[in-house]
């Protein structure tokens, strides 16, 4: 297990189907740490599974979510090799800056869900023909036959973000959605924010499982841009609390952060998060190419990233200091 060797190719990226199969993979191997399930169905009928490490009565919760944005399919692939990498960790017993793995997770639990939206970066890999519906594969092409200009299809596709409904899904959270006017205002390959909030399922079961769960922590990978944002002019204990998540996970990649806000699309999950749910949470732009990121990026990346989980569980430790207080979902 200590030599698993991921290297093997991916011409097009990770896909649904190898996330598909190593969450096979994963289930039959830490049977005793990892619990996988559906929460439901994407437009085009594909799973958006999530895995549990940890027990599910656990009193504190941490979720860290990729691919919402089709283009940004290399953060599916970091969380499983993330995943793969802490599981392996707790079942040889493993320690970080002198804290078992084990102890780690002690009363705790990581929730995460790899591709938040399967369609979309099922279209970004594959075009068109990726979608099996053929009333949503009319509705892509439409799309496309509006937007893509003098380009090809393929050109066209690979830059996809969107569902396959042609919704922006990290502009379809209830986070000032109404004041959002930057977008398009009718289904597109990318920034259209839908008909109202969570008109999606896709969103719908991001929210669903948050309101749920309530989350100690939240992070949201995209790509791109190497930055952590954290803001979403929240005030008081829990601005002080993100802000200072938002620079641990900054000292383990190296990445900037930007606390401002009010130059950036509103009604994303994070901003949801922070603004209604009041719970610390970041998202966090890998890599410096254009998306979708080339191959040769991942390593690098997965180096950057490779001790964020880490650092999100000691975070929780100061949940219940006496100077700050318990401060809930």
């Amino acid at each position: 297990m200590d030599n698993w060797n991921w290297d093997y190719p991916r011409f097009l990226g990770y896909t649904y189907e190898n996330m598909q199969n190593d969450l096979g993979i994963f289930a039959r191997i830490f049977p005793e740490y990892l619990q996988v399930q559906s929460l439901g169905k994407s437009a085009d009928l594909r799973k958006i599974d999530c895995m549990r490490i940890g027990k599910q009565n656990a009193q504190q919760k941490v979720f860290i979510f990729g691919g919402i944005h089709g283009r940004e399919y290399m953060t599916c692939q970091l969380l499983m090799e993330q995943a793969a990498k802490f599981l392996l960790h707790l079942k040889y017993n493993r320690v970080y800056k002198g804290v078992s793995y084990e102890k780690l997770l002690e009363n705790r639990a990581i929730y995460v869900i790899p591709m938040a939206n399967p369609d979309g970066v099922s279209i970004s890999q594959f075009g068109e023909n990726s979608i099996r519906n053929p009333g949503l594969r009319r509705k892509v092409l439409q799309i496309a036959e509006k937007e893509r200009k003098n380009l090809s299809y393929e050109v066209y596709f690979r830059k996809w973000k969107a569902n396959a409904r042609g919704v922006d899904l990290n502009r379809n959270f209830p986070a000032d959605w109404d004041k959002y006017t930057e977008g398009r205002g009718e289904a597109s390959s990318e920034k259209y924010k839908g008909a109202y909030p969570e008109s999606e399922e896709e969103t719908r079961i991001l929210t669903q499982l948050t309101r749920e769960a309530k989350f100690q922590r939240t992070l949201s990978y995209h790509s791109s841009g190497q930055v952590i944002y954290w803001n979403f002019g929240q005030e008081g204990v829990l601005k002080e609390r993100t802000k200072n998540f938002a620079d641990r996970i900054a000292e383990v990649t190296g990445y900037k952060t930007d606390g401002n806000f009010e130059k950036l699309d509103a009604a994303g999950y994070k901003d949801w998060a922070l603004q209604s749910m009041k719970i610390p949470s970041l998202t966090v732009e890998i890599g410096k190419p254009d998306s979708p990121l080339p191959w040769w990026c991942f390593e690098e990346i997965y180096r950057e990233n490779r001790r964020v989980w880490e650092e999100m569980l000691l975070d929780l430790e100061k949940e219940n200091s006496p100077r700050t207080g318990k401060y809930g979902g």
